[in-house]
């Protein structure tokens, strides 16, 4: 067993989406200006705050679109009603990260919890959210069939495929509270 210990000071939890408009086979991205990168919507969770919660607000942020949690039929070592051990998919979908991964720097772990999430490429991008106001980047909607062509970094590619691929094999309906539609479906 491999463990490490990383105190409150020098780690830090991120929270992310891999963004799906399923109806019209799209992924929600952000390029990077500055570096030409392109890479799927994260950021810092605030003190108090959900894992779940973070990866919504952090993509909304970053991008301007209102997304929600995507349920799919994954496999997932969490445990299940208070089975030791569950490595089969979850009866009717599960919105438990589909990845984390991990990076140091200078000395500080990146902890980054990764959720699929559904969103609507024809909504009207809202202007003005936290963190587009001092950001150098786009919000980009790609086809599902060359995002992972698309994407810059190795892990985002990896997480995007699998997160499509789960997509493909059956999603579960939409929260009726928060339809996604537009007007040229």
């Amino acid at each position: 067993m491999n463990r490490s210990l990383h105190l409150s000071e020098s780690f830090v939890i991120s929270c992310g989406t891999v963004t799906l408009d399923i109806d019209r086979s799209k992924v929600l991205v952000i390029y990077l200006r500055k570096t030409g990168e392109y890479c799927l919507p994260k950021g810092r969770k605030n003190v108090g705050e959900q894992l779940e919660a973070t990866a919504v607000r952090e993509t909304y942020e970053e991008t301007g679109y209102i997304v929600e949690l995507l349920p799919l039929q994954l496999t997932t070592l969490a445990t299940l009603h208070g089975n030791d051990d569950v490595r089969s998919a979850i009866p009717g979908g599960t919105t438990e990260p589909v990845a984390v991964t991990q990076r140091t720097a200078e000395g500080v772990l990146k902890i980054i919890f990764w959720y699929a999430a559904r969103g609507n490429s024809c909504a009207i991008r809202q202007m003005n959210t936290t963190e587009q106001d001092d950001e150098n980047f786009d919000a980009v909607w790609c086809p599902m069939d060359e995002v992972v062509r698309l994407l810059t970094f190795h892990d985002d590619k990896t997480i995007s495929a699998r997160v499509i691929e789960a997509a493909r094999g059956g999603v579960l309906p939409a929260n009726r509270n928060n339809q996604f539609f537009c007007g040229d479906g």
